[in-house]
């Protein structure tokens, strides 16, 4: 994750975990086996995670914000290269990754949307199906090496910006308040 998953070989793996390639080879086929078992494992504990948010946040923009702070946490611990080789090198991991993105997290999103307008803290006139797109294409443009290279950006700042700017499109006075009242624009 920190370092990408191109340059990254078998023989590195065998090594850092102390065996050998041929008790690796037990487990996998190969390395893109390993990478799509590897993404497989990650999604289902994100789920796993995103379960535990919904069962206890007080109210949608709580939700929003647990699922900021972790994702927040994920984006430290890995390079932005690294989705972009699994798209380039891996296509059925990365097929896998957008199925994950355009069905679990955008259906997380538009019920966060959907909630926070039931409880007045989102704007009532707002489209959730159109904004939850928007936010699940959004977060791919902010991986973008040509738009934020990450010798310039640090994807988390990145991040941060993008969520305060979506925050501040979809909140309602009541949700702006809320936001100001518990310091949630922090950097």
């Amino acid at each position: 994750m920190k370092h990408g998953v191109k340059s990254l070989t078998m023989d590195e793996i065998a090594r850092q975990m102390g065996m050998s390639k041929k008790t690796i080879y037990q487990f996998v086929d190969n390395k893109s086996d390993l990478i799509k078992l590897t993404m497989q494992d990650f999604l289902e504990e994100e789920r796993k995670l995103m379960d535990s948010i919904l069962k206890n946040s007080i109210n949608s923009i709580d939700e929003m914000i647990k699922m900021i702070e972790y994702w927040l946490q994920v984006v430290r611990e890995f390079d932005a290269k690294t989705l972009n080789e699994v798209q380039k090198y891996y296509p059925e991991t990365w097929k896998m990754y957008n199925e994950y993105r355009f069905n679990f997290m955008l259906g997380l999103i538009k019920t966060n949307l959907e909630n926070g307008v039931k409880e007045e803290f989102y704007r009532n006139d707002l489209n959730s199906d159109v904004i939850s797109k928007i936010y699940i294409l959004a977060v791919e443009i902010l991986l973008n090496q040509e738009l934020f290279p990450t010798k310039q950006y640090s994807y988390v700042t990145i991040y941060r910006e993008f969520l305060s700017y979506h925050l501040r499109g979809i909140v309602s006075a009541k949700g702006l308040n809320y936001l100001e009242e518990h310091n949630l624009f922090k950097s």
